[in-house]
């Protein structure tokens, strides 16, 4: 497999100086333990399950210990959804066994989708779930207990602890806040910290990121824009435990940005998103972000094909440290370097955000990258209203998240920018190969000086925000 575009940035970022990953002495052995990571899924009938199915034979057939789920098994939060999960499920692992007879471990959280989909604004407008009486029969939110025991052979509880290979599991699923239920973490924690064994790692997995960990892009200086969904409280517990390896999902964040995972008093890893919209960090012109959407900005571009992301995981577990093979699954491709994260008490912690974006390389054009400009007399913007356009085009650079795209007019004896985007790459996120499809940004006309001469820059920053060199337009 070749080494998508991003995925150069970790190369040269992900350890600094002596903490780079090839500096660590490591075992040959064998992993102790394989697990299938995965997120947000989306399983509304059978027809979409094809990504949940694909995940599942791939990790059946790297000899998975068992496949992990962060939430978000269904959608609006029915019954039937979750008929459709455990009936593909079983159809890869029947009886829960890999094909040699061994057993591969269920480790499903449900996530907010699960149990408060049918109050959702996507179900009853959409009379997909017309009636409040509709959901008490048809959703999983009220039938939990009997469901999940009819379907996987098992009782079902908010909090549960499961173990694979001499590996604990604390799997918390979400709580519903339409029926008014209590968090349970806090009461559990007093309970099960005591039983934690420091001289191995534990795996806790919540639906939602811990606040001010993985995705949390305003550590690194940006606008607090988004906060934690558990005011918290898994955070404040899982610090005292740096042997603690938390997986979660919610975001639809892609795995191929670095900032999906973070060190500090422990580990926090983002799963990603199996199925369903990819949201972006907001303010990008072909982004998809809520933020955006609740400002109601005013975009001329439509989002870049967000729904095709499908993406996962494979974590083997050694001794001495832990490997995060990150993937996609529409081409199949890797999506950057492995995570190789050291384990043991006096283990060195690579993943912080600060020393990587230090570390980091800016990202490069290729030599005679030249930049486009063209007219769109009968233009839309996102919205569909029609307006006059320019659009300006240009090559991927090497190691790009996301670029600057200014218009720049020349006034007296200096230049002044008169306008400024941030855009994706078309095929960002897809684990394409270096190359890829050209970047667009695209102005409304009357955002541009009437009658001077525009000319245009682009800048690639990679995704701890360090930028490259500029590619300018011709005058």
């Amino acid at each position: 497999m070749g080494m998508s575009r991003r995925g150069f940035i970790a190369a040269g970022a992900a350890f600094a100086g002596a903490s780079r990953a090839d500096a660590f002495s490591f075992g040959v052995e064998r992993p102790r333990m394989k697990i299938g990571l995965l997120s947000d899924i989306h399983v509304t009938r059978r027809e979409n399950a094809n990504t949940f199915e694909k995940a599942l034979r791939y990790f059946r057939d790297q000899g998975v210990d068992g496949v992990l789920v962060a939430g978000d098994l269904g959608t609006k939060g029915t019954i039937d959804e979750l008929e459709t999960v455990a009936a593909v499920w079983y159809d890869v692992f029947p009886g829960d066994c890999a094909p040699d007879g061994r057993r591969v471990e269920r480790l499903f959280i449900l996530g907010n989708h699960d149990v408060d989909g049918f109050a959702s604004k996507s179900s009853w407008p959409k009379k997909q779930i017309p009636s409040r009486e509709e959901a008490e029969r048809t959703c999983l939110a009220f039938h939990r207990e009997e469901v999940w025991r009819r379907l996987f052979g098992e009782d079902f509880s908010q909090i549960v602890v499961k173990e694979v290979k001499g590996y604990r599991f604390v799997l918390n699923s979400w709580y519903s806040r339409e029926l008014q239920e209590k968090d349970m973490l806090e009461d559990f924690w007093r309970d099960f910290a005591p039983t934690i064994d420091p001289s191995k790692p534990f795996f806790y997995c919540q639906h939602p990121h811990p606040k001010d960990t993985c995705a949390a892009g305003y550590l690194l200086g940006g606008a607090f824009w988004q906060g934690g969904w558990d005011g918290g409280t898994s955070t404040r517990l899982l610090s005292a435990h740096p042997n603690c390896i938390a997986l979660s999902g919610h975001s639809h964040y892609s795995i191929d940005d670095e900032r999906s995972i973070w060190q500090g008093a422990f580990t926090s890893v983002n799963c990603g998103c199996a199925r369903g919209f990819a949201f972006t960090f907001p303010g990008r012109e072909n982004g998809h972000s809520v933020s955006d959407m609740r400002l109601g900005t005013r975009f001329q571009m439509p989002p870049i094909d967000i729904k095709r992301i499908r993406q996962g995981m494979l974590m083997e577990v050694f001794d001495d440290r832990i490997v995060f093979h990150r993937r996609e699954f529409v081409n199949d491709r890797v999506l950057g370097p492995d995570w190789v994260v050291p384990v043991g008490a006096d283990a060195p912690r690579p993943y912080g955000f600060e020393p990587r974006r230090l570390a980091s390389q800016p990202p490069q054009f290729a030599e005679g990258s030249a930049i486009s400009v063209e007219a769109i007399p009968e233009g839309r913007d996102r919205a569909g209203v029609a307006c006059e356009q320019v659009a300006v085009e240009f090559p991927q650079a090497r190691g790009a998240y996301d670029y600057e795209v200014n218009a720049i007019v020349r006034i007296a004896d200096f230049q002044r920018v008169c306008a400024s985007k941030r855009v994706f790459a078309p095929d960002a996120f897809l684990g394409v190969e270096d190359g890829g499809e050209p970047v667009r940004c695209v102005f409304a006309k009357d955002e541009l000086p009437a009658g001077r001469d525009v000319r245009f820059s682009a800048r690639p920053f990679n995704c701890w925000g360090k930028p490259g060199r500029s590619i300018v337009s011709a005058s």
